[in-house]
């Protein structure tokens, strides 16, 4: 901790905090601490918690346990509306704009709230808006002027592009004169160019006016340019607080965004197999086609852009996939991938680019056309029907098969995961999470796909349900099936895949082989280092 941090007393802060959803520890006796005027970065995998402390921060979230203290007292009891008075302000991360009122008018609001709620909803009613008050005035336009906002003060927020609406939300909370303000994801679906002015902005409302900023964002190596003081959740506990440059090598951190990863691993001839750190490897069966050397591509994606409305999930990405291969789509949240996985299965339109299976194209094929070609998806979150029994689930995903191949393609399914076999009447609700996902991918398995893309399979599962849901991917794939694998544990997905590629923002960072990736993973996740950051720290 720094000798200033040390000076400054805590704006805002929760000790002990726990929340439970219906059973769900989402956090547990977490403790945050946010001095005065300083900047504090709050990431973590994705459930691990964020957003959750964030509520609980503002008052949007009950806990069942802990106390957040603002400026020193005892808030937890306090509405969302109570606290604000007290001086915390919150953005969101979808903007919570007034289409209709324009960027001066949005800063203008919570000044007169201020000066008299009744007149914050009376005012954009009978026109009122449209008196300026000169002091009012002043200080609105100040707030513009710091923030880059002058030459669309005049503009209806319904017109502004994604980057400058998360700036007027900001903006907006400055006016109410805040002590802290908590930004849930402001960066997310921006462009570069956005991204640099927003970071900008934020390092200007903290200097001149002094004001704490608390910052969750999917964007680790954003957080770290500008934070003092990061704390990492995983799975609702804090396993991390310290400087940028600690939580930068911190080895727990690495382990909850990468798994067990090593970048700089040892070469095979040099690993003891008999010795306690023997590590697994895992070989290509003698059947798996040989299409990598053999340069046969079962799939080309060509310039691919996906929006929606003004945030910008892919911008011009292009790579293609050998038949027979792995290919690991890897990044932090937030960075496109599952975009791109469903723009390939159609479940989504690109604005631009092309996409080719097989040769055919199939950029504007519905999802059904390209689910017929051989093109199977396995969604992030289980796709099963909870209510339906293990054999049902099955028979309805074999519904477009032959009569008389759904037997033989439903004993097919079950071989993979030989425990679905003794649980065939058992509804799929009340299986363990590991199996509700072995469930799901034989679901999509059992009509025999080309192509795989597997979202984040392993989400949510205990370590050793990971390496059963692996084991069984891992006979699908000597099968031939060609395989795009998103994965939270990094090292597993490197393990199997020949190919990786990394998304950041949206945009293709880094291609290359699955067994050079090594400290490339490292630096679009967790950032390169000080040496590879412009610091927008003003303290």
């Amino acid at each position: 901790m720094s000798v200033l941090q040390e000076e400054r007393p805590d704006i805002l802060s929760g000790t002990q905090v726990s929340v439970n959803f219906r059973g769900l520890r989402a956090l547990q006796k977490v403790d945050i601490q946010v001095p005065e005027g300083a900047i504090v970065g709050l990431v973590g995998p994705n459930g691990a918690g964020k957003s959750t402390l964030l509520g609980v921060l503002s008052g949007d979230v009950i806990a069942q346990q802990g106390v957040v203290r603002l400026g020193g007292k005892d808030v937890s009891g306090l509405a969302p509306e109570a606290r604000v008075r007290r001086g915390l302000a919150r953005t969101f991360q979808l903007p919570q704009l007034f289409d209709e009122l324009t960027v001066r008018e949005h800063l203008t609001l919570p000044l007169r709230l201020a000066e008299a709620p009744s007149r914050a909803w009376s005012d954009p009613v009978t026109g009122r808006f449209l008196q300026r008050d000169l002091p009012e005035d002043k200080e609105v336009s100040t707030l513009l002027s710091s923030l880059g906002l002058e030459h669309v003060a005049d503009t209806p927020a319904g017109a502004l592009p994604l980057g400058l609406s998360r700036l007027v939300e900001i903006a907006r909370a400055a006016a109410t004169h805040p002590k802290v303000i908590l930004l849930d994801e402001p960066y997310s679906g921006l462009n570069p160019a956005e991204s640099r002015l927003l970071s900008r902005a934020l390092a200007s409302i903290n200097k001149t006016e002094d004001i704490a900023l608390v910052l969750v964002e999917h964007d680790v190596e954003v957080v770290f340019e500008l934070s003092e003081r990061v704390f990492v959740l995983d799975f609702g506990e804090l396993i991390a607080a310290g400087s940028p440059a600690e939580i930068r090598h911190n080895q727990a951190v690495r382990s909850a965004y990468l798994g067990d990863f090593d970048p700089d691993p040892v070469e095979p001839a040099e690993v003891d197999t008999a010795g306690p750190a023997a590590v697994s490897v895992v070989e290509a069966s003698p059947d798996r086609p040989s299409a990598l050397e053999a340069g046969a591509e079962i799939l080309d994606i060509s310039g691919l852009s996906v929006r929606y409305a003004d945030a910008t999930a892919l911008h011009e990405v292009s790579f293609t996939v050998a038949l027979g291969s792995v290919t690991a789509l890897l990044g932090a949240n937030g960075a496109g991938k599952s975009s791109l996985a469903r723009a390939v299965c159609g479940l989504v339109r690109a604005q631009s680019g092309r996409i080719f299976f097989d040769g055919e194209e199939i950029t504007t094929a519905s999802a059904d056309r390209i689910g017929r070609l051989g093109v199977a998806y396995l969604p992030e979150g289980r796709g099963i029907f909870r209510s339906l029994t293990v054999d049902e689930n099955l028979r309805v995903a074999l519904r477009g098969v032959p009569k008389a191949e759904r037997p033989e393609a439903m004993e097919r399914a079950i071989a993979l995961f030989p425990i679905l076999g003794e649980r065939r009447r058992q509804s799929a609700g009340t299986l363990s999470g590991g199996q509700q996902q072995m469930l799901s991918l034989a679901r999509v398995l059992s009509r025999q796909p080309r192509l795989l893309i597997a979202d984040e399979i392993s989400l949510g599962l205990a370590p050793l349900i990971v390496e059963d849901v692996f084991d069984g991917l891992q006979r699908v794939i000597e099968m031939g099936v060609s395989v795009i694998l998103i994965e939270q544990f990094v090292h597993r997905a490197l393990q199997i895949a020949d190919q990786c590629h990394v998304l950041r923002r949206g945009r293709l960072v880094w291609s290359g082989e699955a067994s050079e990736a090594g400290a490339e993973i490292v630096e679009h996740y967790l950032g390169g280092g000080p040496e590879s950051a412009t610091s927008l720290r003003t303290r």
